[in-house]
């Protein structure tokens, strides 16, 4: 008995330990501002591997050719070798988490392609995964390059937990796809997933942390979904009120009254005075859609330097190289289409 407890404080302490290391490697405020001022892709893949910690991942692309798409999918590799090598000082948790993390990139590729078959681009299908991922996902996402019509979307799905949720969504003859209730559907079944998770395999505060991080996200992108749901479309109750995620804390009569709200500008009055819009709506961010991504941001730098909670802090480095890749991302798209270096510097999280 003894000696199981020595273990588990052991992996315990390794995995603080360990995420905190490679997170002290993270592209810093100096790379940020040397990535920002190259001039071209190729540029920024010959920092990259010659001056970061996506050495290894970028070793065998050629700096002088490599598309963006395939530097993209190098870069999101890194994060899934990054995840794996954490997994192994917490197997139970981290086993668990790379679930979910390979869940929610499946869901990402659906829409994706749906997307351009809503469009009526379905050829233009483009992986932006790498190859590694494909040995642990539940479908075969390489056959969405080849779905001419949702019956071909739901036969590659067929298999899986998928089915069930995307079924109903199959679409009248002549009918465009719902895609924002596929969304909607697709990330209730994920998180309900991901509570499930978290209430089997963490325990005590670390299970609390968590679930109030995941909840708050979850309010905070509902909050969002409503604000461009009123804004740009012209959606009847019913249909916004179905398109709000179930979980998070906010009660349907909270969502209903913002619906519902008579002016926009009351429905932002009403969102700042509830308790986390006072501290996430005040902070005047020029894109409102970036609230959730940054209450992410901070939530995870938080916990990366004092939480004591392997499944927190695990899942908190993960968080924030996604983040760090969701930037450089933004800044190969900002120098490909040559935007400004302050525009550019605007999108980024974290910097500003």
């Amino acid at each position: 008995m003894l000696s199981a407890l020595v273990m588990i404080s052991y992996a315990s302490n390794a995995v603080l330990s360990k995420a905190r290391a490679m997170y002290g490697k993270s592209i810093n405020l100096k790379n940020y501002g040397e990535l920002l001022s190259c001039k071209s892709i190729p540029d920024i893949a010959s920092y990259l591997k010659k001056k970061t910690n996506y050495s290894s991942a970028l070793k065998n692309i050629n700096e002088n050719s490599v598309h963006r798409s395939e530097l993209e999918e190098k870069l999101k590799y890194k994060l899934f070798i990054d995840f794996e090598s954490l997994g192994r000082y917490d197997i139970s948790v981290g086993e668990h988490f790379f679930e979910y993390i390979i869940a929610r990139a499946e869901i990402e590729q659906f829409m994706h392609s749906l997307m351009l078959l809503n469009a009526g681009k379905s050829g233009e299908y483009i992986k932006t995964i790498p190859e590694f991922f494909y040995s642990h996902a539940k479908v075969d996402l390489k056959a969405l390059k080849n779905i001419r019509n949702y019956n071909d979307f739901l036969e590659i799905v067929k298999k899986s937990a998928y089915y069930k949720v995307l079924l109903p969504f199959k679409p009248s003859k002549g009918k465009r796809l719902d895609l924002t209730a596929i969304e909607t559907a697709l990330y209730n079944h994920l998180y309900k997933t991901l509570f499930a998770i978290i209430d089997k395999y963490v325990k005590g505060k670390a299970r609390k942390e968590l679930k109030d991080f995941f909840n708050l996200y979850i309010d905070l992108s509902n909050l969002i979904r409503i604000v461009r749901m009123r804004k740009f479309y012209n959606l009847s109750f019913e249909y916004m009120m179905s398109a709000i995620m179930d979980q998070g804390t906010l009660s349907k009569e909270q969502l209903k009254a913002f619906i519902q709200a008579p002016t926009d500008k009351q429905m932002m009055l009403d969102m700042k005075n509830t308790r986390m819009g006072k501290k996430w709506f005040s902070r005047g961010l020029d894109v409102i859609d970036k609230v959730p991504i940054n209450m992410r941001y901070d939530w995870c730098r938080h916990n990366i330097r004092f939480s004591i909670s392997p499944p927190v802090v695990l899942i908190s480095y993960i968080f924030l190289k996604e983040i760090e890749i969701f930037n450089i991302i933004t800044i190969i798209e900002g120098i490909k289409y040559r935007l400004p270096v302050d525009e550019i510097k605007k999108m980024l999280i974290g910097l500003n």
